[in-house]
């Protein structure tokens, strides 16, 4: 992991996300780049032109706060890895996936609003619409988590899903900070079973005979609670699920689940797309060097 992007909106709860980024940088060095969009009002001339009216000292000031951002995390860190600072104007989305693919960004890491009863209001519309939208895997940190080495993950799968895009995401951000990876399924008489657990494990060990992990199931007639006893008792550090599961997305982050498992053990989420820009990149390279030597 050699370059993680932080979008701030100069919040306590952004900050909170930059130190979080800062702090996994450390150890091994690499960049983190701090960035903050600024909505650009549109305004029609009387030809019919398009006319964008910027508010140049607003642009100045959030490039000013930036700055300081950055100087503030170099004199906390050192110069164990390289700040860099982009103020740009226009939707976040749509320019941070840009980031994400120009600066080889390998993690965003965002921050929470607070408790709330739905997935927008704990995350912050810009968090849950950022990370249905991301590029790569998202790092959610809870509004008031503190850094602690990350040395156990725990991916939740419901063995029926097609995990190989989404563990070829976690595995190399597990290696990069030495963890253990804890592959779990909380199995629950209402979850259906159209591929057996036995497929869908010797699928995972084929793909991935090299990575450090373990696969655990637990019997449990609530998924979450089964999911939240787990990640309590076995001290995970960070929970990773798949974009994919929408269903599941909205029901860690209700209320009733959310409260007791952050407040308890300020557990991040690591949300992961079907479709990272990483894995695309690298079937591309793979069909290229096919390629190539189908012509020597």
């Amino acid at each position: 992991m050699k370059t993680i992007l932080v979008p701030t909106d100069f919040s306590r709860n952004a900050a909170n996300a930059v130190t979080y980024a800062a702090s996994l940088l450390q150890p091994k060095g690499g960049r983190l780049l701090l960035v903050h969009t600024v909505q650009v009002p549109a305004s029609v001339m009387p030809e019919g032109l398009p006319l964008l009216s910027l508010d140049a000292q607003l642009i100045e000031d959030c490039e000013d706060e930036l700055q300081k951002i950055g100087e503030n995390v170099r004199n906390e860190f050192g110069s164990s890895f390289k700040v860099a600072t982009f103020c740009l104007s226009g939707s976040l989305n749509p320019l941070v996936n840009e980031l994400v693919k120009t600066q080889a960004v390998d993690l965003v890491v965002m921050g929470t609003h607070g408790a709330g009863n739905l997935l927008d209001t704990f995350l912050g519309t810009t968090t849950s619409s950022f990370i249905k939208a991301a590029h790569c895997p998202v790092l959610v940190v809870p509004a008031h988590a503190t850094f602690t080495p990350i040395l156990r993950m725990a991916y939740a799968s419901d063995f029926e899903t097609e995990e190989t895009a989404y563990l070829k995401q976690l595995f190399p951000l597990a290696s990069s900070l030495g963890a253990q990876v804890s592959i779990i399924n909380i199995k629950s008489e209402k979850q259906l079973n159209i591929v057996s657990d036995y497929q869908a494990l010797t699928r995972i060990n084929k793909l991935f005979p090299q990575n450090r992990y373990s696969v655990s199931q637990l019997k449990h007639d609530d998924v979450l609670a089964g999911l939240k006893e787990f990640v309590l008792d076995n001290q995970i550090e960070l929970l990773a699920v798949s974009i994919q599961d929408r269903g599941l997305l909205e029901e860690l982050f209700h209320h009733s689940f959310t409260k007791e498992l952050a407040l308890r053990a300020f557990v991040p989420f690591l949300t992961l797309p079907a479709n990272s820009y990483h894995f695309q990149n690298q079937r591309a390279s793979v069909r290229k060097t096919v390629f190539q030597e189908g012509l020597t």
